[in-house]
């Protein structure tokens, strides 16, 4: 009878947590405990019995999809291209939290995933997610100047802009624009007179030197006039 009972109870667990994970990525913290019952085909007596609380009851199912997320960062790690690596698992994220209710209030959270610290989830996940960023920094893809916290709040942003936006993808783009080191192009200076060639001296201030002299700046100042 004990192990009858043990085994009831764990398939009652199991129906609990699936539920849960169904009505959590759909609604997030804001599905009430009762609904997650009627889900389970079980009392809400049945749901405190395993999960003192609601919040409880989140963290369990959270917890899951973020080992899964950290899964993902460590294989993306083998990647040759860095930049690829990197970029793509930032997009893979907030996609899947996009359409995932739970995820997306875990990674929104004021505090971030640390809600899940006893899983060992926020260290696991920080690690997996800074190799990623530190390799696409040494390979040129990311800026040096970004830091790991500002990628986790750029990734939490993103997930709540794109649930609000038409356009899949287009917060993301803007946001991984906004960390790819940029390119200038060099200034270009004429190095002879425009009307002469004669060679011209560096300008010290201002903008760059056109012309040889005063006769020169005339000349072509007529010539536009005219032309």
């Amino acid at each position: 009878m004990a192990d009858q009972l043990r085994a009831d109870a764990r398939r009652n667990r199991e129906r609990v947590l699936a539920a849960a994970q169904e009505a959590f990525a759909e609604a997030g913290l804001l599905v009430p405990l009762d609904e997650i019952a009627r889900r389970a085909g079980v009392g809400a007596g049945t749901v405190y019995r395993h999960f003192a609380t609601k919040e409880a009851l989140f963290q369990e199912v959270v917890a899951d999809r973020i080992q899964h997320i950290i899964a993902e960062a460590r294989s993306r790690s083998a990647d040759a291209d860095a930049g690829r690596a990197f970029y793509g698992f930032f997009a893979w994220v907030v996609e899947r939290a996009s359409f995932n209710h739970a995820v997306c209030d875990a990674l929104e959270m004021e505090e971030g995933i640390g809600v899940f610290r006893d899983q060992c989830s926020e260290a696991d996940f920080n690690d997996a997610f800074a190799v990623l960023l530190r390799r696409a920094q040494d390979a040129g893809a990311v800026r040096t100047d970004v830091d790991f916290d500002d990628v986790r709040t750029l990734m939490a942003g993103c997930v709540g802009m794109e649930r609000r936006r038409r356009v899949p993808g287009r917060m993301v783009a803007l946001a991984c624009d906004a960390i790819r080191p940029s390119v200038t192009e060099p200034e270009r200076r004429n190095e002879t007179c425009e009307i002469c060639n004669a060679p011209l001296k560096p300008a010290t201030t201002g903008r760059p030197a056109r012309y040889c002299g005063s006769a020169c700046r005339q000349k072509a100042h007529r010539r536009r006039k005219t032309g």
